[in-house]
């Protein structure tokens, strides 16, 4: 069966997006509506729909998180806070500007970890390979103190100090 390209809307408005195989168009739209889409666009695709790779696989092929990222998460951080940006919308601009993928996923965890009431150092220390020991207690101490941007100001020595 072909394949088809398709945008829609789901009940609450928000755009979604995919593929499906069908017979025809009408065939998908039919699809669509049967789970509650309603379809926006739909036009033929080519090749096959692609399979999703195994969590595993994703994970041992996902880019690493360099000491650099680190520090430049820190400063961008220590920037924001200091502009007055409330740490939820800091972490969510964070996230959708970093080009590492990986990074990304770890700012997202950060995000439903403080969104669930838990502290930033708390969620820190749930990435080990990311964030240092050291680079944790240094947070929970600015949590602690409510100096928080202390400890992630935009001096040259801290950040490599906290990347150990």
């Amino acid at each position: 069966m072909p394949n088809y390209a398709y945008r829609g809307r789901d009940a609450r408005g928000g755009l979604v997006t995919g593929r499906l195989e069908g017979a025809d168009s009408g065939a998908v739209a039919d699809q669509l509506l049967s789970i509650g889409v309603t379809p926006v666009d739909i036009q033929p695709a080519g090749g096959s729909i692609p399979i999703e790779a195994p969590e595993w696989w994703r994970r041992l092929s996902a880019p690493s998180i360099s000491d650099v990222d680190v520090m430049l998460f820190s400063r961008q951080m220590y920037a924001l806070l200091k502009a007055g940006v409330p740490i939820m919308r800091a972490l969510a601009g964070l996230q959708q500007s970093t080009r590492n993928a990986s990074l990304a996923e770890v700012i997202a965890d950060l995000r439903n970890s403080l969104d669930a009431g838990r502290e930033l150092s708390a969620a820190m220390r749930n990435h080990p390979r990311v964030f240092s020991p050291f680079y944790v207690s240094v947070i929970r101490i600015g949590e602690a103190t409510g100096e928080l941007l202390l400890f992630l100001d935009d001096d040259d020595e801290l950040p490599r100090r906290l990347a150990l």
